[in-house]
C-alpha cells in the first residue's frame, strides 16, 4: 500500500515538474525572444489609392506571425502558427456556418401568394348648417368690445409691471457688483496660489532628479523599439518652391532618426509630387521595457512626484 501510494506521489511531482519547466519556457521565451517587425510602404508612379504598403510582426523565430498587407485599395491580414493559417480557418468555418441555416431555409420553400387589397377611402362630409339670428350678432359684438377693452387694460398693466420688474433687476446687479469684485479677487488669488505651487513643484531638486531620471529611461526605450534598419528614397515637390522648402527643412530634422539612411530628393519643377520606396525592419526583447517599468516605479524620486501630484502638498 505504502508502494502504491509513494508511486503516486512520484508520478505527481514528475507531472508537477514537467509543467513547471513548460512554464518556466514558456516565460523564458516571452522574455528573451525578440518579437521582430518590418514593414513597407511603395509608392512609385500611381495615385494615392494605389499606394502599396504591408506590415509583419513575428514571434519565435517566425513561427507565431501576423501579417496586414494593403494593395489596389483592399486590405488582406494574415495569421499563421507554426504554418497553419488560423485566420482562413475561422474564416470558412465562419462561412459554412452561415450557409448551413441558407440551405435549410431553401430546402423549405414557401410559397406565399400576395393578398393585394385596395381599400378607397371616400371622405363623408357632413354638410354644417350654421343659423345667425340678429340679437345673436349684437350680444358677440357687445362680448368682443369688452374683451378687447380687457385686453388693452391688461397689456397697459403688463408693460408696467415688466418696467417695474427691470428696475429691479437693474437694481439687485448694481448690488452684488462688490460680490463680483470679491469673487474675481478670490479667482485670481487661486490662480496665483496655483502658479506658485507649480513652480515650487517643478523646481524641487527631487522632481527636477524624477523627471530626468524618466526621460533617460524613455529614450533608452525608444532607441530599443526604433526600427534598426532602414532604407529607402522618397521624392517629393510642390507647386509652390516654399512648401517644398518647408518640407525638406522638417524632414532633415528626422536625420537623427533614420541616420540619413533614407535618400530624401526634393523636386523644384512645380507639380506636387510624392514618390518612395520605403523599409524598416526592428526587433523588440520584451525584457528591455519590462526593466525600464520596474526601474521606475521603484525609482524614490518618481514616487515622490507621483505621491506630490495626488496629494497637492506644497
Amino acid at each position: 500500500m505504502l508502494h502504491i501510494l509513494w508511486m503516486l506521489i512520484k508520478w505527481i511531482l514528475i507531472l508537477l515538474g514537467i509543467f513547471l519547466g513548460l512554464v518556466l519556457l514558456l516565460l523564458f521565451l516571452i522574455l528573451f525572444c525578440p518579437v521582430r517587425y518590418e514593414g513597407r510602404a511603395v509608392k512609385e508612379g500611381v495615385p494615392f489609392r494605389e499606394t502599396e504598403a504591408a506590415i509583419k510582426v513575428s514571434w519565435l523565430f517566425r513561427g507565431v506571425s501576423f501579417s496586414m498587407r494593403y494593395k489596389d485599395g483592399a486590405g488582406h491580414q494574415e495569421l499563421k502558427v507554426f504554418g497553419v493559417p488560423v485566420l482562413a480557418i475561422l474564416k470558412k468555418y465562419r462561412n459554412k456556418k452561415t450557409a448551413s441555416p441558407k440551405r435549410a431555409e431553401k430546402s423549405e420553400i414557401r410559397i406565399q401568394e400576395p393578398e393585394e387589397q385596395d381599400k378607397s377611402e371616400q371622405p363623408f362630409e357632413k354638410p354644417e348648417e350654421a343659423l345667425h339670428s340678429a340679437p345673436f350678432m349684437k350680444d358677440e359684438e357687445k362680448r368682443f368690445e369688452g374683451t378687447a377693452e380687457k385686453q388693452n387694460f391688461e397689456k397697459k398693466q403688463n408693460k408696467i409691471v415688466k418696467i417695474w420688474e427691470t428696475l429691479k433687476d437693474i437694481w439687485e446687479r448694481c448690488k452684488s457688483i462688490p460680490n463680483i469684485f470679491h469673487r474675481i479677487s478670490l479667482t485670481i488669488k487661486g490662480i496665483c496660489d496655483k502658479i506658485d505651487w507649480w513652480k515650487a513643484f517643478f523646481q524641487h531638486p527631487r522632481t527636477k532628479a524624477g523627471i530626468t531620471y524618466a526621460r533617460e529611461k524613455v529614450c533608452r526605450l525608444l532607441r530599443h523599439v526604433f526600427p534598426g534598419k532602414i532604407s529607402g528614397y522618397i521624392d517629393f515637390g510642390s507647386e509652390d518652391p516654399s512648401v517644398t522648402g518647408t518640407v525638406l527643412a522638417v524632414l532633415g530634422m528626422t536625420i537623427p532618426l533614420h541616420q540619413n539612411r533614407i535618400e530624401i530628393v526634393p523636386v523644384f519643377e512645380n507639380r506636387n509630387l510624392l514618390e518612395g520606396n520605403v523599409t524598416v525592419k526592428g526587433r523588440v526583447y520584451c525584457i528591455v521595457p519590462i526593466v525600464i517599468l520596474l526601474k521606475l516605479y521603484f525609482n524614490q524620486d518618481i514616487k515622490y512626484i507621483i505621491r506630490r501630484w495626488k496629494h497637492k502638498e506644497v
